[in-house]
């Protein structure tokens, strides 16, 4: 029998007589021995993302309040032109009634399908990831500061955060939202909480942690027979792209400054200690508060850097220099501490004091974080654990070579952060002019 369906949008004008273009029913229109038939899909969706009788990659419908992905659009769209052609196909007759049936019984079947598990919850599945993957208690902390910006995001745009809402848009959303001054609770029972906003290279990392975490979930969910489209594709979100400016450190004398310094009690004694160690092995703070006393043999400090474990776990072996044998000697810690580790967040705390208490205060010029723009600030007030490994590559860069440093560094071969360690100096600059 012959017959012929289409799928197009409703066309209809508002009370002003303007085409309306927002939220328009998917219609199948269906001709088959004289008779047409427009049949409402379930689904609607802008004029703009519906493309050659289909909803455009990456975009999004609704079913009653429900957004949907446009590949649950396409989907039922292809099921109603597959299921058309075999009915017609062993047909001679047909009446309206007939096709209608049919169609009822492909989008109610639709509408009735399996709930998901609990686990398809966005914030569900993202708790699910910091406890399944192995990582360091930093970066959990890292992770939930993360899930707790979406869940501030979720509730300052009113929007229900889910696999299916997250689409390019949202995420171009999320961005926007991240650099804005500060978040405020839009419901008044609500705490009342400010935070500043965020830099570029801070939203890079939110978003990359979140499009990891998508790889995850899409994974996770694929195995339960959950398909989740990844908003995060070629033709999708693309995150700005990470920016830095001269890394600012201290020098080797200004280093021996904090290690001879007289401070004034020891909580300032042991952070300094712990910070002028960090100084002579370049480790990662992460790194640093796992290291044992089992980590030391023969002055030789060797361990595996997270961030390689799970790749292709690479041994760093560091030579100690003299001052840290002197700070280790320094401690007779129970069971097999190396040294008097302290939080994280303590620790950045006290080596902004002991860099004060020691004089370490000079003005330096760095790229704000959050504005791009350049200012001046006192060292003292900047300084944080991550800065120990700043001085260990810089003032080593220039005077041996690079893969040696990397391999003390822990980088990987030809890896584009340790560039972001160092500074090269006039007096190397001028080293290689007199080469010319």
């Amino acid at each position: 029998m012959k017959y012929n369906v289409n799928f197009a949008l409703e066309k209809r004008n508002d009370r002003a007589g303007q085409l309306i273009v927002k939220n328009v029913p998917i219609l199948a229109q269906i001709t088959f021995a004289g008779t047409r038939i427009y049949y409402f899909t379930g689904y609607r969706i802008d004029i703009d993302k519906f493309i050659n009788q289909e909803a455009g990659k990456n975009s999004t419908g609704t079913e009653g309040k429900r957004i949907v992905q446009y590949n649950i659009i396409n989907q039922r769209l292809k099921a109603i032109r597959a299921t058309l052609e075999l009915f017609y196909q062993s047909r001679e007759t047909a009446s309206r009634n007939d096709v209608t049936a049919l169609l009822d019984a492909i989008c109610k079947k639709a509408k009735q399908e399996t709930p998901p598990p609990d686990d398809f919850d966005f914030f569900t599945m993202f708790d699910n990831y910091v406890q399944i993957v192995e990582m360091s208690d930093v970066r959990k902390r890292n992770l939930k500061s993360i899930i707790n910006h979406w869940r501030r995001f979720e509730e300052n745009r009113d929007l229900k955060i889910s696999f299916s809402t997250i689409t390019p848009e949202v995420l171009r959303d999320f961005e926007k939202y991240l650099k804005t001054e500060g978040y405020i609770p839009k419901h008044r029972n609500s705490k009342e909480l400010v935070l500043s906003p965020k830099g570029v290279n801070a939203i890079h990392k939110i978003m990359a942690v979140t499009k990891v975490f998508w790889k995850f979930a899409k994974k996770e969910l694929k195995h339960k027979g959950i398909e989740i489209v990844n908003p995060f594709g070629e033709e999708g979100y693309q995150a700005p792209t990470e920016v830095y400016g001269s890394p600012v450190y201290i020098s080797s004398v200004e280093r021996d400054i904090l290690f001879d310094a007289d401070l004034p009690n020891d909580r300032l004694k042991h952070a300094r200690d712990i910070f002028v160690f960090q100084c002579f092995i370049g480790c990662r703070v992460g790194d640093l508060s796992k290291l044992t006393k089992a980590n030391i043999q023969n002055n030789v400090l060797s361990y595996i850097p997270r961030k390689t474990k799970d790749g292709r776990p690479v041994t760093v072996k560091i030579p100690l220099h003299n001052k840290a044998i002197e700070i280790l000697s320094r401690y007779d810690l129970p069971g097999s501490l190396l040294l008097p580790f302290i939080s994280d967040q303590r620790y950045n705390d006290y080596i902004k004091e002991v860099f004060e208490a020691a004089g370490l205060t000079r003005i330096v010029t760095r790229r704000n974080p959050n504005t791009g723009e350049s200012q001046q600030v006192r060292i003292c007030d900047i300084a944080s654990s991550h800065m120990a490994r700043r001085v260990f590559v810089g003032n080593l860069y220039g005077k041996v070579d690079s893969g040696i440093i990397a391999s003390m560094s822990g980088h990987v071969a030809n890896s584009r952060a340790f560039s972001r360690y160092y500074k090269v100096d006039q007096e190397l600059q001028q080293a290689a002019i007199n080469l010319l």
